[in-house]
């Protein structure tokens, strides 16, 4: 229809309580039948939730979080790790990075406070996957996080 307000699970509300981010994980990343695993983690790499099954370590986290701070194009040498898996690098910048392996890849997206980080499988195409982490990703930095 055109209409560019969030969809009903985006709520000032939500955040304000400890399980809603697992109910962003849950409905607007999963929920969009668009990414695979998803998680939210603080720019260092701690996780606030994140998908079962989902193993990002803090340390791949913090690493691309610091990258994307710096020079995400730095990534283009050592490809990103996330969850034990080596993905190439495809693009990125201070907002938003890309990586794939195979018809499969990774999306992560830099807030104010946090993280997004998302992986697709070869049945999802990149696109998707971008444009569901980036919509999550707009609110919560409208809304300062």
């Amino acid at each position: 229809k055109g209409d560019s307000s969030p969809p009903l699970a985006f709520t000032r509300e939500v955040h304000q309580h400890k399980m809603s981010w697992q109910a962003y994980v849950d409905t607007n990343l999963l929920g969009s039948g668009a990414c695979t695993q998803a998680g939210i983690y603080d720019l260092a790499g701690n996780p606030w939730a994140y998908s079962a099954g989902f193993a990002a370590q803090v340390a791949e986290v913090a690493a691309i979080s610091a990258h994307m701070a710096s020079d995400a194009t730095a990534l283009a040498g050592t490809g990103l790790i996330i969850a034990g898996e080596k993905y190439m690098f495809v693009r990125g910048d201070a907002d938003c990075v890309v990586g794939k392996k195979g018809a499969s890849g990774v999306i992560i997206y830099r807030c104010n406070t946090c993280c997004l980080v998302a992986t697709h499988d070869d049945k999802i195409q990149s696109g998707a996957c971008n444009n569901a982490v980036g919509k999550l990703a707009d609110f919560l930095k409208e809304n300062g996080i």
